[in-house]
C-alpha cells in the first residue's frame, strides 16, 4: 500500500505533545482555590474560570471535595467541568476560548470527555453517553461521545486536527445531550501546532482507550472512504501492520476492541 497521507502518526497510549500548548488554563483550574469547595455554579457569560467564558447555559467547575457518592475527580490537574450543571437538563452548558493561529497552519485539539454510569442513567432507565461538542469560529465540526456504560468517573480521550483560516480561532465546546442527563465531563484541553504535511483529505480522529491491563479499545471518525487503521511496535521500523476489519468507512464512527499478541504501542490512520 502506497501512503499518500499520513493522519494520525504514532497516537501512542501516552499522548506526547511535542510543541507548545495554546490554550490557557486547559484544565480548567478555578480562580479560586477550589480544593475548599465542592462546585461553584457559573451563569453564560461568567469569565470566573481564567482564559475561558462560559456560555449556552449555566454549568458547573467542580473541585475534588465535591462531595457527592459515587465521587467524581478530575481528568487533570484538581478541577474540572460538568456542563450539565446544577440543573441536569437541555441546554447544557458550555465554554469558549479564543487563541492566536496562523491562517494556513494545521493544529491539534485534543480534550477528554468524562461519564459515569450512575449519574448519566440518573433519570432514564438506561445509559446515555455524554455528548460534547466541539465549534470553530461558531461553526460545529465534531461531537465526542463517552460511550463507556458501566464505568465510573471514566475519562475518554478524543483529537480533531483543523487548518487555521484566520489569525485567531475561537473553540467552544458544550453539552448536546437531549435526554436528561446528570454528567458531562470536560477536562484537558490541548491544542498544539502540527508539522502534519496538507492534505484535501478529511483528518479522521482516532481514540485509544485501555480497558484493562491487556485489552484495548479504539474508536476512529473519519469524513473520507478508505483510511485504514495500522499498528507498529516500534516508529524505527516500516513493520506497519494492517488492524484486522479496519477500514472506515464515510461519516462512520468505527470500533475494535483486541488484544494484541504482542506489546503494540503504535497507530497511525492511513488513505488507501
Amino acid at each position: 500500500m502506497k501512503i499518500k497521507h499520513l493522519a494520525a502518526l504514532a497516537l501512542a497510549f501516552s499522548l506526547c505533545e511535542a510543541q507548545a500548548q495554546l490554550v490557557v488554563n486547559g484544565s480548567f483550574e478555578a480562580a479560586t482555590n477550589s480544593a475548599t469547595l465542592g462546585y461553584i455554579s457559573l451563569s453564560p457569560g461568567s469569565t470566573y474560570i481564567p482564559g475561558w467564558t462560559t456560555t449556552n447555559a449555566e454549568l458547573t467547575v467542580d473541585g475534588p471535595l465535591l462531595g457527592i457518592n459515587p465521587p467524581l475527580t478530575a481528568a487533570e490537574g484538581s478541577d474540572f467541568l460538568d456542563l450539565t450543571g446544577s440543573h441536569d437538563f437541555a441546554p447544557y452548558g458550555g465554554v469558549f476560548q479564543t487563541i492566536a493561529t496562523t491562517q494556513g497552519q494545521q493544529y491539534q485539539i485534543s480534550f477528554e470527555v468524562g461519564s459515569d454510569d450512575y449519574y448519566d442513567s440518573f433519570y432514564t432507565p438506561t445509559f446515555e453517553a455524554p455528548l460534547v461538542t466541539l465549534s470553530l469560529n461558531g461553526v460545529a465540526v465534531f461531537t465526542a461521545t463517552n460511550n463507556f456504560p458501566g464505568q465510573a468517573n471514566y475519562w475518554q480521550v478524543w483529537s480533531f486536527a483543523f487548518t487555521a483560516s484566520a489569525t485567531n480561532t475561537t473553540i467552544m465546546f458544550t453539552g448536546e445531550n437531549a435526554a436528561r442527563v446528570a454528567y458531562i465531563g470536560l477536562d484537558n484541553v490541548i491544542v498544539t501546532a502540527t508539522n502534519a504535511p496538507q492534505s484535501s483529505l478529511s483528518t479522521p480522529t482516532l481514540s485509544i482507550q485501555p480497558t484493562n491491563q491487556n485489552l484495548f479499545t479504539l474508536s476512529w471518525v473519519a469524513t473520507t472512504n478508505g483510511f485504514t487503521l495500522e499498528q507498529n511496535t516500534n516508529l524505527a521500523t516500516s513493520n506497519w501492520t494492517v488492524v484486522t476489519n479496519s477500514v472506515i468507512s464515510t461519516n462512520s464512527l468505527s470500533w475494535i476492541i483486541f488484544s494484541p499478541s504482542v506489546p503494540v504501542d503504535f497507530f497511525r490512520l492511513v488513505s488507501p
